[in-house]
Order: C-alpha cells, then structure tokens, then sequence
C-alpha cells in the first residue's frame, strides 16, 4: 500500500490469463451439402466437433445458403437454437448469415472443448444449400495440440 497526502490507497494485483481469437472452418462444408438430400432427409449432423480451450463466452457461427423455393430452416448447435427462418419470394436466392452463439443456456456452458453437435435442418417446400461453416471462438489456449502418430516400419 502507499500512502499520499494522507490518504491510504490499495494497488490492484493481477493475474493474466491467455485469451485468444480462434475458429473452427468445417471442411466437409466447403462445397456446400443440401437438405433434404437426395434420399430425402432432413437433417445433416456435424459431430463430434472440438473447441480447444473455449472459454464459456458468446462466439459467432457464419454460413452461406442458397435455396429453392420457400423452405424453412434451422440451425442448433448442441441445445441451443441459433437459426429458425423461412425463405419468402422476396428473399435472393443466396445469402451469407451470422449468428451469436450464447455463452450459456440452461445445460450449461453453449460451447465445450470436445463432443459438440452442429445441426441443420430443413421443412417445407423447397431445398437449402448450405456451406462454408465457421465458428468463431474465445480460447485460453494459445497453440493447438496435434496427435504425433508412430507406425512401425515393416
């Protein structure tokens, strides 16, 4: 503590903990997957997917669509519901989306380091094309942790 004129004063001690940007790109989406495919299901499940080191704080997720007709979808990422939308006449038929991930919901913690559930689904009349998945993230982590694989040679 120091002492001015008097007047006592407290000096605030401080613990740095990393916090960085990251994101998760979903490769499998690049090219773009439709719902319902062609053997008409609804739905598409990504999983598992891992967030090293996510911190419980909001995070964005952002996607592209191009649809045809007036299709409803939705877009949950383990119990949270991000997306629900219904395409009208008017829409373009391609648009990017971003959405605020919530920090937390009743389960808990929104995002966790392993086992997380990405899903899209479609109703209605119509189809949607999705693509491009990004996750953006806050981590505690600064480097990501890549498994070194050894195989004997024959």
């Amino acid at each position: 503590m120091a002492t001015n004129t008097g007047f006592t004063t407290a000096q605030t001690f401080v613990f740095e903990q990393t916090r960085v940007a990251r994101y998760v790109a979903l490769a499998e989406t690049a090219g773009g997957f439709t719902v319902p495919d062609s053997t008409g299901i609804s739905d598409r499940h990504f999983q598992p997917i891992e967030f090293p080191g996510v911190i419980e704080s909001a995070s964005v997720i952002f996607y592209r669509t191009r649809h045809t007709g007036r299709p409803s979808f939705s877009v949950r990422i383990n119990e949270a519901s991000l997306t629900q939308y219904t395409f009208t006449n008017d829409d373009p038929p391609e648009r990017s989306w971003h959405e605020i991930i919530p920090a937390r919901g009743r389960a808990g913690s929104t995002l966790r380091a392993q086992n997380n559930e990405l899903i899209f689904g479609v109703s209605g009349d119509g189809a949607v094309t999705f693509g491009d998945v990004v996750i953006l993230y806050t981590s505690n982590e600064l480097t990501v942790k890549i498994p070194i694989v050894l195989t004997a040679q024959p």
